[in-house]
């Protein structure tokens, strides 16, 4: 009698966000599309139906979590406190006659701006060459995670401008000062071939 009452514990999986971290965007968006199409199958066939705790719910939850993890990782914002916000706008302007909210998404930006070509102007061809080495081994870096948030990619966007500002100014320091002595020097002379 003993044996038959102790059932054998049988694995839980808990559905959350944290649940959906471990997956990039490429698999978050596809469980998201076979989940709609699975719903829209089943909302086009008249015998089926989409019921409380039956598998197409328990996926259309997952999905909502993958989606949810997707939003924060391109916006570094919570979906669920966007949509709240937008809704208590656009309440405040038909109920209380607010002027239209624009109901903008927010999105994390990386704090620094680009450097400009002045900031460059004072360092040796050594210096440049580091500086443009660094700022792309940063960049690449930041684009080799599992899957880069938003602020991750605007963080690489800049330095990837840095990066191509310092290598340009030492390419043209070191080839004369100008595209145009650069394309002298590399050009072809007449009667040359290219061998």
């Amino acid at each position: 009698m003993n044996n038959v009452l102790n059932f054998p514990q049988m694995p839980v999986e808990v559905i959350d966000e944290a649940n959906f971290e471990k997956n990039n965007d490429a698999a978050l968006l596809l469980k998201c599309f076979e989940v709609v199409k699975d719903a829209l199958e089943i909302i086009n066939e008249p015998e089926y139906t989409i019921e409380k705790e039956d598998d197409t719910h328990i996926d259309l939850i997952r999905a909502f979590y993958a989606l949810k993890v997707l939003f924060r990782r391109r916006t570094g914002h919570d979906a669920d406190q966007v949509a709240k916000d937008h809704f208590d706008a656009m309440s405040r302007h038909l109920l209380g006659g607010e002027p239209r909210p624009e109901n903008k998404i927010p999105v994390v930006v990386y704090p620094a701006e680009c450097l400009s070509d002045e900031v460059f102007d004072g360092l040796t061809d050594q210096q440049l060459a580091c500086a443009a080495f660094n700022y792309s081994d940063r960049v690449r870096r930041l684009l080799n995670e599992h899957s880069p948030t938003g602020l991750a990619l605007d963080e690489a966007r800049t330095f990837s401008i840095d990066s191509t500002t310092a290598l340009r100014l030492l390419v043209l320091r070191l080839s004369g000062g100008s595209v145009e002595a650069m394309a002298a020097q590399i050009g072809r002379k007449p009667g040359e071939t290219l061998q």
